[in-house]
């Protein structure tokens, strides 16, 4: 048979304290975890009321649920070009061309929020990392529910769409521009521009080459002078070719999937954790 215990008061105090904290702290994260299930990460009248802070604005700015119709019905076309041209066409259309680094970070949601997710949140909010200040998600799927993106964060979403419907393809990163480029069935190979919307209608290998035939393809988009000069800046720099999402951001792509885990595992471990002391306590007690 167990001996009892005795704790000091003094630790009794200090034991109910953190038991107490612990249930508290769990019931804010779990109660913000559940407020941010009925809050919108897209910034209310995007794309509507502040027309004059975007760049690339649609003709219709998507909603999520639109964006990812439209992305369950890619399995029905025929081919991986069909598939690819509109999939470029849907991140296009589901993402909005923000100037990264002049936009409020709060109202356009790059800190991440703390009900949306607390981890990220942390680090955003207490850390100088710009890459937390202001966050690229890995996961398309919270992209396009932000409702907003660079080249990066289009082409990541391309990528990881084509993956999902097993087209080959690859992140194309250039010094100052990201694009895709995939393989049809027949191993011709292609670049799309989901940030500007256009598919070049070349291969990487051939891009030099095809100068004018892609700038005409950018200019029919309705894209001025001025910003396909840009793109034609860029596009004779220096590359890295990226397999995936993955490869394109490994760690943090790793650190976002797990944070999205633990931000429900951690408050239900912090709440559990007093009560079953309790319990055992009461048990040992009553022997």
């Amino acid at each position: 048979m167990r001996a009892k215990k005795n704790y000091p008061k003094t630790g009794v105090y200090c034991i109910t304290a953190a038991l107490l904290v612990s249930l508290l702290t769990g019931s804010i994260l779990l109660g913000a975890n559940i407020f941010g299930l009925t809050q919108s990460l897209r910034k209310p009248g995007l794309g509507v009321t502040d027309r004059d802070q975007l760049r690339f604005i649609p003709e219709e700015v998507w909603s999520y649920s639109k964006s990812l119709e439209e992305i369950e019905e890619l399995e029905y076309l025929d081919g991986r070009k069909e598939l690819a041209e509109h999939a470029n066409m849907i991140i296009n259309r589901s993402l909005i061309h923000v100037d990264w680094e002049r936009v409020d970070p709060r109202e356009y949601r790059q800190l991440v929020p703390f009900w949306e997710n607390y981890f990220l949140w942390a680090i955003g909010r207490f850390t100088d990392l710009p890459q937390f200040n202001r966050y690229h998600y890995a996961d398309y799927r919270r992209s396009i529910k932000r409702g907003i993106g660079i080249c990066g964060d289009a082409s990541m979403a391309l990528s990881s769409v084509l993956d999902r419907f097993n087209v080959p393809n690859e992140i194309v990163s250039f010094d100052g521009h990201v694009i895709v480029e995939y393989e049809t069935e027949d191993g011709t190979r292609a670049l799309m521009d989901p940030d500007f919307g256009v598919s070049l209608g070349t291969s990487l290998l051939n891009l030099e080459r095809d100068t004018e035939q892609v700038r005409g393809r950018y200019l029919a988009a309705g894209y001025n002078e001025r910003e396909v000069a840009y793109l034609f800046e860029a596009y004779d720099q220096k590359y890295v070719v990226f397999d995936d999402t993955y490869h394109f951001m490994t760690q943090r792509y790793l650190f976002e999937k797990v944070s999205y885990f633990l931000k429900w595992l951690l408050p239900v471990v912090l709440i559990l954790f007093p009560i079953i002391w309790v319990y055992r306590v009461r048990r040992r007690g009553s022997r």
